[in-house]
């Protein structure tokens, strides 16, 4: 045997014996929360694998080593698995081994059992979460019965730890909630997961893009969100992926006729906002309907959607007094200045499709409307005195982009 043989050997025994260390770890400790990568540029003749308090870190050094092995031994698996499929490859043990090479770092492998590969995924998919190779065998594996639904989900949750911008994770537990009874679910575990992802890492796409689907999957949860996004946007004031699932969220909630059972009648925020436009005071939903609108039969309306209607109006003027405050607290930012524009939008094409919406007999936001929704929008502007005073007041935003965007969204010609 050469010395780059003995070489070899040695460095897979090295890599395996840490391997099986983590692989310890996972089943000792069923609840492991956190995994981190600690920086240590050399060997300290110590184990790189520590594991405390449910958290389990690997040292810098032997990171290279454990990818690459790992790594190795995955494409090894997956290559003999196609060979089996075309029925010319002998099986040893949980990985496939190949015949002709028989080097000693597949037979110390092959030796480990039928969960073999497992270990060598947890380690591979932990250091680099973004190859959809590991994930997709994991699919293979959990199909196979050979994965615990609850380890798994502990699992990507791990990965998101170390990882919070990881698609793959997220894209995971949505695959694996295929196959979890829905009275099972527990929806909000998952909300505050992606919570701690999107505040680990700002413009977290991936996180707030689950969280939606999270929110349609479970839409009781909305009544929660508007409280929690608030919370989030003053911790991250910059951060817009948030901005934007506020937005997502309200629009949900109108079209869901959602209204808080709690806080349903108080809409001070939306009147206080009208007075101000109109220059009068506003002591009722009455005096506020016959502002926005005017044309609207009150006898026809529909009292829970009026609810819903007004509540999430309500919501948009508090969001605007919200950038105002914000503003005033940590001067200009476009985040403030594209969540207000938001909110005028939401506002006057809410009231422009009133009409269409509030009527008792239309059994869908929708059904009433004459025009298809995206042209209800391009009405005349002169249709209300509460949205030609809203043009007034966007008249003091007058930059060139505003104008242009007061054209384009609200069909508002400002000159």
């Amino acid at each position: 045997m050469t010395s780059d043989a003995v070489d070899l050997d040695d460095d897979n025994a090295f890599c395996e014996k840490i391997i099986n260390e983590i692989h310890a770890v996972f089943l000792k400790d069923t609840e492991l929360t956190g995994f981190e990568i600690i920086p240590m540029p050399s060997n300290t003749n110590k184990s790189p694998v520590i594991h405390a308090e449910h958290n389990l870190g690997l040292q810098s050094w032997c990171i290279k080593y454990i990818y690459e092995y790992s790594h190795r031994l995955i494409l090894q698996h997956k290559a003999e698995c196609a060979k089996l499929l075309l029925g010319n490859s002998p099986v040893s043990g949980g990985l496939l081994i190949n015949s002709t090479t028989g080097s000693s770092m597949l037979q110390m492998s092959a030796s480990s059992g039928n969960n073999s590969i497992i270990k060598y995924l947890n380690c591979a998919i932990l250091i680099n979460p973004d190859v959809t190779t590991f994930w997709n065998l994991r699919r293979q594996l959990f199909a196979k019965n050979r994965l615990d639904i609850t380890r798994e989900f502990q699992f990507a949750a791990l990965v998101l730890s170390k990882k919070p911008k990881s698609n793959e994770a997220f894209a995971y537990r949505r695959w694996l909630y295929l196959f979890q009874s829905f009275d099972a679910i527990d929806w909000s575990f998952e909300i505050g997961l992606c919570e701690k992802c999107a505040d680990k890492s700002t413009t977290n796409y991936h996180a707030w893009c689950h969280r939606q689907w999270v929110i349609m999957k479970s839409p009781h949860l909305l009544k929660f969100e508007i409280y929690k996004t608030e919370k989030f946007i003053r911790k991250h004031i910059h951060d817009y992926s948030c901005y934007n699932h506020r937005q997502f969220v309200l629009t949900k909630m109108l079209e869901g006729t959602y209204f808080d059972e709690h806080d349903g009648r108080d809409f001070s925020e939306i009147m206080h906002y009208v007075g101000q436009l109109m220059e009068c005071t506003i002591e009722n939903v009455d005096d506020l309907l016959r502002w926005i609108i005017p044309s609207v039969n009150r006898e026809v309306i529909h009292e829970i959607k009026l609810r819903s209607f007004l509540y999430c109006l309500n919501v948009a003027a508090y969001d605007l007094r919200l950038c105002e405050e914000l503003k005033s607290l940590y001067g200009e930012s476009k985040a403030f200045e594209n969540h207000r524009r938001y909110m005028i939008k939401f506002i006057v094409d809410w009231c422009r499709k009133a009409s269409c919406i509030l009527a008792s007999g239309a059994n869908s936001p929708h059904s009433n409307c004459s025009q298809p929704v995206n042209k209800i929008t391009k009405l005349d502007a002169q249709d209300s005195a509460f949205l030609r005073a809203v043009k007034e007041c966007e008249k003091s935003h007058n930059t060139p982009q505003h104008r242009m965007w007061c054209k384009l969204f609200l069909d508002f010609d400002i000159e």
